[in-house]
């Protein structure tokens, strides 16, 4: 089998349905979707059973947080290469295809990601995402969509999800910063999958405190990996920049005039462009 859709989930029984029916509808047929339910109190469980494609394989556990979730569905996928789809987004009928053609293309690449956009519940699509650079771009923050990531399964023993519940909400971007300090993303500049912008999406769930303790806890992992931290210092103060800065906007935004200066000072000492920034000017405005 070539790919393993791995969908963790929880509480996403309003969701879940069109996001699994997005995958099975691929015009490539070589893939198994593996959907880890993470201890959902809601409808999830029979929405799923009611599907009846055997394709699927459902597994429910105690509630361990995404990084444990997506780690339990790779041990139990056989996929040549594993794919992390989230359950409240959208798959294009040609996800999958796009990927079988790229891996024959590049002979087997390491890891790759494709294209993807954003679309609202009304189906309108509000922004298309492409990142020329991975290698470059991925220092100064998360610019990939876990639904576009592909990693080849030997890649992906050797590097699973940190499952730190501490660190929940930022355990894709440790593991792309890891990846990307041991391999070259591959890209492709087809849009091959939706983020759906929604009113439950976890990101708009905005707790400053919450966020300040996740940032620095992936921070403090980010310095102390085997791969991250031998990089050249250039690549770690850029990590440190965008961890600094954006703790640094959510204060602002919370308030939280003391912390939003410190972190604020803290990014601009790593480096000065900040200050010219979209996220710096957005700072400024905020604080003055």
């Amino acid at each position: 089998m070539l790919f393993s859709v791995i969908v963790p989930t929880y509480n996403r029984g309003d969701r879940i349905k069109q996001t699994i029916e997005s995958v099975l509808t691929q015009s490539y047929s070589d893939f198994e979707v593996i959907i880890v339910d993470d201890g959902s109190t809601d409808n999830t469980e029979s929405i799923i059973k009611s599907l009846t494609d055997n394709r699927i394989k459902y597994y429910k556990i105690e509630n361990s947080e995404r990084g444990a979730a997506r780690n339990i569905g790779f041990q139990i996928s056989s996929g040549d290469y594993v794919n992390f789809f989230d359950s409240d987004d959208l798959a294009l009928n040609k996800h999958l295809k796009v990927a079988a053609n790229f891996i024959k293309r590049y002979h087997k690449p390491p890891l790759f990601h494709l294209n993807f956009g954003y679309i609202d519940d009304n189906k309108r699509k509000t922004q298309a995402v492409h990142v020329e650079n991975i290698n470059t771009a991925i220092f100064k923050g998360n610019c990939l969509s876990c639904n576009g990531v592909f990693i080849r399964r030997d890649v992906a023993e050797r590097n699973p999800f940190n499952e730190d519940r501490k660190i929940s909400g930022s355990e894709d971007y440790l593991l792309w910063l890891r990846l990307a300090s041991q391999y070259k993303f591959a890209s492709n500049n087809e849009i091959t999958s939706y983020i759906v912008n929604h009113d439950g999406r976890s990101q708009f769930q905005i707790n400053y405190k919450k966020i300040k303790s996740r940032k620095l806890k992936m921070l403090e992992y980010a310095l102390a990996d085997p791969f991250i931290s031998k990089m050249e210092k250039k690549k770690i103060q850029k990590i440190e920049t965008n961890t600094y800065s954006y703790i640094s906007l959510y204060a602002a935004l919370a308030k939280e005039k003391s912390d939003a200066l410190s972190f604020f000072k803290m990014a601009f000492k790593n480096d000065s462009k900040i200050l010219f920034s979209k996220r710096g000017l957005a700072i400024i405005k905020r604080l003055f």
